[in-house]
């Protein structure tokens, strides 16, 4: 990319224009279906259905985030998605928000991810949903390094106070016992539910395909316990 090329990219993605090039590297989040299913029930009488998630980069370019500015309105960090070309040079576009989490010393990712359970065969059952703001975007699980542009080893590997990312066929897992992977299920009746788990619910991030963000497993609460149904 030029240096004229690139710097109208820059002022347009400063100006909130999303411009597509068919040259960029762009990520492709999915998320797996969710796993190590818990039932979880706190000393204020709450019963918590808690698993694991892991969101995946099947893109042709990595997921990178860039700390900003300051919002002096929302009192946030802005933060943009750097996006690669396939020659040389980038472009940030913005992106959202972070929250700085002072107890872990780095920023949080907001609403990168929304929990759903449906019910499917349980009367009485109803809706229950949660926002899942990151701990930390990072290569935590090579998923298909045989994709074009997929490094061998993690490239982001820590989560410092201005970057975070995601490489091509990594991705990154929240396990059950983390805060936020967990849905409130008070007062459900037993029976068989839908678990969705939809990666940038709200379309903050520009991706090679928006139609592939959200993965479902069936589910059964029986006395207390709960299975994946096959």
């Amino acid at each position: 990319m030029n240096t004229l090329r690139l710097a109208i990219f820059t002022l347009l993605a400063f100006a909130g224009v999303s411009v597509y090039s068919a040259g960029e590297l762009q990520p492709n989040l999915t998320p797996l279906p969710a796993k190590d299913l818990k039932l979880e029930t706190r000393n204020d009488g709450n019963t918590y259905l808690r698993f694991s998630a892991t969101n995946w980069n099947k893109g042709t370019g990595p997921l990178e985030l860039i700390a900003g500015e300051i919002d002096s309105i929302k009192k946030k960090r802005n933060v943009y998605q750097r996006i690669y070309s396939d020659g040389s040079g980038f472009r940030d576009v913005l992106a959202g928000s972070f929250i700085w989490h002072e107890e872990h010393g780095h920023f949080h990712f907001e609403e990168f991810a929304k929990y759903i359970l449906q019910p499917v065969n349980a009367p009485g059952g109803s809706e229950r949903s949660s926002i899942k703001t990151t701990f930390c975007i990072i290569d935590t699980d090579r998923i298909n390094t045989q994709l074009a542009g997929a490094p061998k080893f993690a490239i982001y590997t820590t989560c410092n106070n201005d970057k975070q990312g995601m490489s091509v066929g990594w991705g990154d897992t929240y396990k059950y016992y983390l805060a936020g992977q967990e849905i409130n299920i008070t007062g459900l009746p037993d029976g068989d539910y839908n678990l969705t788990i939809e990666v940038d619910p709200k379309n903050l991030l520009l991706e090679t395909n928006d139609s592939d963000n959200t993965s479902n497993v069936k589910i059964r609460l029986l006395n207390g316990r709960v299975k994946i149904v096959r």
